[in-house]
């Protein structure tokens, strides 16, 4: 019974964290058609950046966290003004991406290291859940901070007038310039929210694990991989594919340990596009 609920709470944890990731993901290929592969970067620099000023500047734990997610949206920002002249060619834009990524991981090496740093979480200390069952309050905390931005965002698609100008973008891109909607708006407030979105995962991740340099690219992979799942362009199909791997994750981790998890998690996302190749919520073009 203890095993159940602290897979269930940890597993919910973690798949709201990556859920905040891989919608993000979701949204610029589902309204932009692009894969953005610097989608990492926002996660990891919001997290270091907080890390920094916590440590260099003594800054309360939650202003070095809102800097640390603003710093993410300006780098979101820097990707789309690099990859606009080539937006046409998605080769190119993978390219520009990638090296971007890649670049960023450098600086980051450089200047911290390659050891793992954690995040000083906003509330310290552990939780008695059910007779020994203890939990680290950080990781209770996640869970219903990760399901009010991920219930926030899909209120903010569906019910705001922004929302459903970004819809219409997402489903016809030349309709949509026709009837006088600002396309590169639309594109500038989508990547925005995306990395603001990988941003706070950062904070909320590196508050529970360590980060280091090689997340940027690690972190690429499990978004590319549960948008995939989910079905690609479908945010919801993202975040209930991100809880499954959640799950999976932590119950590999549990049972055959941390080394394992990730290469479990890629098996059953195999298995199951196998079964279903258009992923839980993708459809045939």
């Amino acid at each position: 019974m203890i095993e159940i609920i602290e897979l269930l709470l940890f597993g919910t944890a973690i798949g709201g964290i990556f859920a905040l990731i891989a919608s993000g993901f979701s949204l610029i290929f589902g309204v932009s058609r692009i894969l953005n592969f610097a989608h990492g970067v926002c996660f990891a620099v919001s997290a270091y950046s907080a890390i920094f000023l916590i440590k260099e500047f003594s800054l309360d734990v939650y202003l070095a966290s809102l800097i640390g997610i603003a710093i993410a949206v300006l780098l979101g920002l820097v990707v789309y003004a690099i990859t606009k002249p080539v937006r046409a060619n998605a080769v190119m834009v993978i390219i520009v991406t990638l090296a971007f990524a890649l670049l960023v991981e450098r600086v980051i090496l450089t200047s911290f290291g390659n050891r793992g740093m954690s995040l000083t979480p906003f509330v310290e200390g552990v939780q008695v859940i059910y007779e020994n069952l203890r939990m680290a309050k950080m990781r209770l905390i996640a869970i219903p901070v990760a399901i009010a931005l991920l219930l926030a965002l899909d209120l903010f698609i569906n019910k705001s007038m922004a929302g459903k100008r970004i819809q219409a973008v997402s489903q016809d891109l030349e309709a949509s310039m026709l009837i006088g909607i600002n396309v590169e708006w639309i594109f500038i407030i989508t990547i925005a929210i995306s990395s603001a979105l990988a941003g706070f995962a950062g904070i909320l991740y590196s508050q529970i694990f360590n980060i280091y340099p090689a997340m940027i690219l690690r972190v690429l992979i499990y978004a590319f991989a549960i948008v995939i799942l989910g079905g690609l362009g479908s945010i919801r199909g993202s975040i209930l594919a991100s809880f499954i791997v959640g799950y999976v994750f932590v119950a590999t981790m549990k049972t055959l340990g941390t080394h394992w998890s990730e290469f479990v998690m890629l098996i059953v996302i195999v298995g199951i596009l196998i079964a279903k190749p258009t992923g839980i919520f993708g459809v045939r073009e």
